[in-house]
């Protein structure tokens, strides 16, 4: 099967520009083997830095979850373990998230970045690899307070999800995987029934787009059995 490259269409711009993922760093992070499929996309690179002064000013302590789930802007402890990820994901030591949506796609600031300001909000889906600015934190926070975040992150078809799967909601840190990534030729509509922890689905896209990466495969070839090798990658 072969693959076309991924859009921007689950709410992620063009890529900012972010180092390949280091799949050193997190490759044992992976052990469900998804089958064989051919690659649907080469990930995004993130080269700009992130940011941690202006989200802890404006963070609380607890966090907040907005239409149940649909968006979560994080509560201290949640970014303080997504950032530490992310900054081994990306290579980089100053990683900050603001937040996550409930399709997994996470939030963040940049700092010292020669083209974003450093309250500039930038989206990065674990799942295509995609990443992009968005908007300001304010405007995020102000969606958030009054409620309009949950229109941006399609929460229409959160509902959907909720009325089809029976979940009233979903946790702080909690997210709605693809059933199958998209950069392996999943569809971004096709929705797991069963929720992940964010971590866990950072990780584990990140360590297979790793593997892809130090295996050449490219967009459209054959993904390859040695991708799922735990023996390998342990």
């Amino acid at each position: 099967m072969t693959v076309a490259l991924v859009g921007t269409d689950v709410g992620v711009t063009s890529s900012v520009g972010v180092e390949p993922v280091q799949a050193a760093t997190v490759a044992s992070a992976t052990s469900t083997p998804i089958g064989r499929h051919t690659r649907r996309a080469a990930p995004g690179t993130l080269e700009e830095e992130l940011t941690l002064r202006k989200v802890s000013d404006v963070s609380t302590k607890q966090g907040q979850v907005v239409a149940h789930g649909a968006f979560q802007l994080f509560s201290e402890r949640r970014r303080g373990e997504v950032s530490e990820l992310l900054i081994d994901v990306f290579g980089r030591g100053d990683v900050t998230a603001l937040g996550a949506d409930w399709r997994g796609i996470v939030y963040f600031t940049l700092d010292d970045d020669p083209e974003l300001d450093a309250d500039t909000v930038v989206g990065f889906d674990p799942s295509s690899g995609s990443s992009g600015p968005l908007t300001s934190v304010d405007e995020v926070l102000e969606a958030v307070r009054t409620g309009d975040i949950a229109e941006a992150v399609d929460a229409a078809s959160f509902d959907a999800w909720r009325t089809a799967t029976g979940q009233r909601s979903i946790d702080m840190g909690d997210c709605v995987p693809p059933a199958l990534h998209e950069f392996m030729g999943g569809d971004p509509a096709e929705r797991s029934t069963e929720t992940q922890d964010l971590v866990t689905f950072i990780a584990v896209a990140a360590a297979l787009m790793g593997r892809l990466e130090e295996l050449g495969v490219q967009p459209g070839d054959e993904i390859p059995d040695e991708v799922f090798d735990e023996s390998r990658w342990g």
